[in-house]
């Protein structure tokens, strides 16, 4: 009976450790490195044993599948305890899993509300006489941009003591993103850069605070065709720092979402778009850019726009310098990207 109650408990886990092992020989023959696969791996370890356990329809539902009375009520209660995370409920049950060192809840699995607000869709600009700036940078009309951060408090600890601020946009990423929006019009675009508080002392609900904060903002502007997200990751500083022009920089990496049961059939544009920012700054700034990491279990509000993307910028274990330094290259990337599009739309 003993090895039989065994089996029937680690048999959910076998194949997920062995797809993490996988996982990390097969960053070997990649880009990515062998603590960023382990780390990926173990995220879906996660999801896979509390899956086992639990009605599959819980998580990555349509919005048909969400009338289901049921599965929406135990969500509901699952966000009112603060239990939206698969580590957070095993660790009810497992109290040691609570000491155990973790990633920063950008990487967890998120419950999103029962119905989206509506996205209003993209009413193409008319055809403007372009500033100097933007024909400077192979701009054919102006680029209508929005940034915004879901997880505003996230901040550089060697900047400010700790990894996240609250009540104090100017140590955080919102900073970050305001330099970039700075960046970007600088080059020729129109960019909207909401400070919007979407954490408000709860991570569990900032995706979809975000998701308002977007919605609000493409009411105001239908023409905002790119919307991206930023934030910074929680890996080791030697994973997220690399030096340009003799500056010590922050490196950024691009997040796509492709739960197409959420309602996102158009991820793989995201895709393209991140892909495509990724191959020019490998052009114009090798190793700046870490790559793509696609996460098969949310969206991160990229069904929005085709060119929407989340772009971390630095780890926690970077300094605030290092993050704004980043912008400026970020900036010459986006725009050469944007302006390729545009000359391809001709």
């Amino acid at each position: 009976m003993v090895v039989l109650a065994c089996g029937l408990f680690l048999t959910p886990l076998i194949y997920p450790t062995i797809s993490a092992y996988s996982a990390v020989l097969a960053s070997q023959q990649s880009e990515t490195s062998p603590l960023e696969a382990l780390l990926q791996a173990g995220d879906e370890l996660w999801k896979q044993v509390l899956q086992s356990a639990l009605p599959k329809h819980i998580f990555g539902v349509s919005a048909a599948e969400q009338s289901n009375a049921w599965a929406m009520a135990i969500a509901r209660l699952l966000q009112r305890l603060k239990l939206s995370r698969p580590r957070d409920m095993l660790a009810m049950a497992i109290p040691v899993l609570r000491h155990l060192p973790q990633r920063d809840p950008i990487e967890e699995i998120e419950l999103l509300p029962a119905s989206d607000p509506p996205i209003p869709p993209l009413v193409p600009m008319l055809e403007d006489e372009v500033s100097a700036q933007a024909s400077a940078h192979g701009l054919l009309r102006t680029p209508q941009i929005l940034i915004y951060q879901t997880h505003n408090t996230e901040s550089y600890q060697p900047t400010s003591g700790k990894s996240h601020v609250y009540g104090d946009p100017e140590q955080t990423v919102v900073k970050v993103g305001a330099r970039l929006a700075e960046e970007l019009i600088d080059r020729g675009a129109a960019v909207t850069h909401s400070r919007a508080d979407n954490v408000r002392n709860a991570f569990s609900y900032s995706y979809s605070q975000s998701l308002q904060t977007i919605s609000a903002e493409l009411e105001k502007n239908p023409s905002l065709e790119y919307v991206f997200d930023i934030h910074r990751d929680a890996v080791p500083r030697s994973v997220t720092t690399t030096v340009i022009q003799g500056q010590s920089v922050a490196r950024v990496y691009f997040v796509i979402g492709s739960n197409q049961k959420l309602g996102h059939p158009n991820w793989r544009k995201n895709l393209e778009f991140a892909q495509a920012l990724h191959n020019k700054l490998e052009e114009l700034y090798p190793g700046l850019s870490r790559g793509i990491l696609v996460r098969e279990n949310t969206r991160f509000n990229q069904h929005v726009r085709d060119n929407a993307v989340l772009i971390e910028i630095g780890g926690d274990k970077n300094t605030m310098d290092e993050a704004l330094r980043t912008t400026r290259f970020l900036a010459d990337g986006i725009i050469a990207v944007i302006a390729d599009q545009q000359k391809a739309e001709r």
